[in-house]
């Protein structure tokens, strides 16, 4: 299970580069377009594949590192974290439509995800390993 918990939380730091390249992409498609005096009609495939990562792929990888570390008795904290810290950056995306200026923070966010993902990884690697509870029985008297 601590492998399994690694390996998410790789995969959800790594979701959330490949959104920031995408993002940028973006960026450079609708600057492109302005550029050589045509009108953006709509948002670029980069922006969607971006948004279907964001509020689809991370938000149930993330629950799923949360299982996952309930289940390996390791990082529950980090994926906890992880989850506040989703829900946060979908709220921002969200916000930033009506106020684009939030977008600044919902990108400040996306690296905390990475590192609370990474520092979740490596708290689990280093972990002790879980014993279980053992009933103690006292004798009847």
């Amino acid at each position: 299970m601590r492998q399994t918990y690694k390996i998410l939380a790789h995969v959800i730091a790594a979701a959330v580069v490949i959104q920031a390249a995408l993002i940028a992409w973006t960026t450079f498609i609708v600057i492109n377009t302005i550029e050589s005096g045509a009108e953006v009609s709509g948002p670029p495939a980069a922006a969607m594949v971006h948004g279907t990562i964001g509020m689809y792929v991370i938000p149930i990888l993330a629950l799923a590192l949360l299982v996952v570390a309930l289940f390996a008795h390791a990082g529950i904290r980090w994926a906890v974290w992880v989850v506040v810290a989703v829900v946060v950056q979908i709220a921002l995306a969200l916000a930033a439509f009506s106020t684009p200026v939030l977008g600044i923070l919902h990108g400040l966010v996306a690296f905390g995800i990475i590192a609370l993902a990474e520092v979740g990884a490596r708290a689990v690697a280093h972990a002790p390993a879980h014993e279980p509870a053992v009933a103690q029985v006292r004798p009847a008297h």
